[in-house]
């Protein structure tokens, strides 16, 4: 047992599957923290259903 009801991979999310040593370039500025596309992707990432919530 964990402790925990749920996990969310933001690293999966944001890395760029060809190149996953590296976040993407359009979803950082700095290579290291989301820009409000990254953001975007990572709200759009999580599964509601974790959270409760009905699907949209």
């Amino acid at each position: 047992r964990s402790g925990f009801d749920g996990l969310i991979d933001f690293d999966q999310i944001l890395r760029d599957p060809s190149h996953p040593e590296n976040l993407p370039e359009d979803i950082t500025r700095d290579h290291l923290h989301p820009n409000d596309e990254g953001y975007r992707r990572m709200a759009e990432g999580i599964d509601l259903a974790l959270l409760g919530c009905p699907a949209r």
